[in-house]
């Protein structure tokens, strides 16, 4: 019992003390005769079973518990509590013909009404879903068929029928319900191509009746204990056929970033058909403290996409630090992702394959922090003096974890600020170990002023860590002297390079240095 309604039971017994002048004595009861009670008021009664069995009490407000004595001390033990269809509270207790039962509660917090019955009472259907009528009926939203009743009931047998298919069926029978796990028949079904849309299902329960009575049988239209649900079916639901990024298809670690353009920052869900390029999937991460309800929690709607019969996630270029997502939390060591309302092109949900949650497709991940150590060495070395057409190689540090477009040196020219840059298609990317790279490039043209400083840097540069290293990636050179006469001094080969130091595979007239000399094309 929750805190508040030890407090509101407290408050009603101090109350019942005080009230006991006005308590509410129903003298004894009879069968099917229907007994009002306030809150807050006493009530109390007896019964007198006419024949050995079981009785059924109906209580809309608070329950009227069952005694052995006139003193309400003992009470009685109930063989089955339930709610019935309208949400009274049901009560069966044993009963032998001509021993009282005492009906006793001190301060019911909810009045309502109380009902005895012995056991004959007719067997109505309070519920039966899905409908049995003429709509369509989806198997990915339907996982079973759920029959409600208005007392406890048996059942000794169902059959599903469809064209020449007649299949034992395993009826689980709880109380006042009886339930169908026909989702793996079903499927099973569509698969051998025994069933498609608009074929009939059929559902024939036998052997319904009283669970406590077994004289008292319905009739629904079908026969005497017998019931019959025929549904017409829609066409087989499109089903998950692979996916990627996710646990099931062995990702099992969430990064705390991923870089973009890169394919381990995408999820993605395959079905057998194509799907609904106009439905709007709800797609969560969500990251916190499960086990603490007060505590906050965080959540992020990532992009997703759909083209033909494929669904993506798009994870990329956010960075999800524990203490960015929720400051002040301990880092949590798992993080989910949940993808709900996927149609198909013919309106379906697709399966998901979970009773549970029909509707979604639910992941969990080792939620993994990832930091890179970045550093860099540089040939000619820092500090050096750097011109035009200079060969460079620059070693990176898990420079297989970066990207970026191009290298950039930044010069002053005439007094004003200048960059010059390498794109990245030329330069010699190579790998000096399972993580560190070797970048092989010239330096650009470049006529920088006199006694001043060139300062190389990567441009566009990512990491996969989502943390800055622009820091830690730069060098600084002295000037040198510019163009033709660094190419006169360290060029002794037959390459063409023009007046700006750019090497020319194809010279046209004009112009060029070649082997240190100037020289002219016609």
């Amino acid at each position: 019992m929750s805190i508040k309604y030890k407090i509101m039971y407290a408050i009603a017994c101090v109350a019942a003390c005080a009230n006991t002048a006005n308590a509410l004595e129903l003298g004894e009861l009879q069968d099917d005769v229907v007994y009002n009670y306030d809150a807050m008021t006493p009530v109390s009664g007896y019964y007198v079973p006419k024949e050995t069995g079981i009785i059924t009490c109906h209580s809309t407000g608070d329950v009227i518990n069952a005694y052995e004595d006139e003193n309400h001390d003992n009470p009685i033990e109930s063989q089955q509590s339930l709610y019935g269809p309208g949400g009274e509270k049901i009560r069966i207790y044993p009963a032998t013909a001509g021993k009282t039962i005492y009906f006793y509660n001190v301060m019911p917090l909810d009045g309502g009404t109380f009902r005895i019955s012995t056991g004959n009472e007719k067997i109505e259907l309070s519920s039966v879903t899905p409908k049995a009528d003429d709509n369509l009926v989806s198997l990915s939203t339907n996982y079973r068929v759920d029959v409600l009743f208005n007392i406890p009931i048996k059942c000794t047998r169902c059959t599903l029928s469809t064209g020449d298919e007649n299949i034992e069926m395993s009826a689980e029978v709880s109380d006042a319900s009886i339930t169908i796990y026909w989702f793996n028949t079903l499927r099973q079904l569509y698969r051998e191509g025994k069933i498609k849309a608009g074929d009939e299902v059929t559902l024939t329960f036998t052997g319904i009746r009283d669970a406590y009575n077994s004289g008292n049988r319905p009739d629904f239209g079908d026969g005497v204990g017998k019931l019959v649900l025929r549904y017409k079916m829609n066409a087989q639901p499109a089903e998950l056929t692979r996916e990627t990024g996710t646990p099931n298809s062995g990702v099992t670690d969430f990064l705390t970033y991923y870089m973009p353009g890169s394919d381990r920052g995408l999820v993605s869900l395959i079905f057998d058909r194509n799907l609904d390029p106009k439905c709007k999937p709800s797609t969560e991460l969500l990251y916190g403290d499960i086990d603490n309800v007060d505590a906050q929690m965080y959540r992020e709607n990532p992009l997703t996409s759909i083209e033909g019969n494929k669904l993506t996630v798009n994870l990329q270029g956010v960075t999800r630090f524990p203490e960015e997502m929720i400051p002040g939390l301990p880092a949590q060591k798992t993080i989910s992702l949940r993808i709900t309302g996927i149609k198909s092109e013919d309106g379906q949900y697709v399966l998901t394959g979970s009773m549970s949650s029909p509707y979604s497709f639910g992941y969990s991940y080792n939620f993994k922090r990832v930091i890179y150590s970045i550093a860099a060495d540089w040939l000619p070395l820092a500090g050096s003096q750097l011109a035009t057409g200079t060969d460079m190689e620059i070693w990176v540090l898990n420079g297989n974890h970066i990207k970026f477009d191009t290298v950039d040196f930044h010069f002053i020219k005439d007094g004003a600020e200048m960059t010059a840059s390498v794109p990245y298609d030329d330069i010699t990317a190579t790998k000096d170990s399972e993580t560190d790279m070797l970048y092989n490039l010239k330096a650009p043209a470049m006529e920088p002023d006199a006694d001043t400083e060139i300062t190389v840097t990567f441009g566009g540069l990512m990491c996969e860590d989502g943390l800055d290293h622009s820091n830690d990636i730069f060098v600084r050179y002295k000037s040198a002297t510019s163009g033709v006469a660094s190419i006169e001094e360290t060029n002794a080969d037959k390459d063409f390079y023009d007046l700006l130091g750019r090497r020319i595979l194809n010279p046209g007239k004009g112009i060029y240095v070649q082997g240190g000399r100037k020289i002219v094309t016609n």
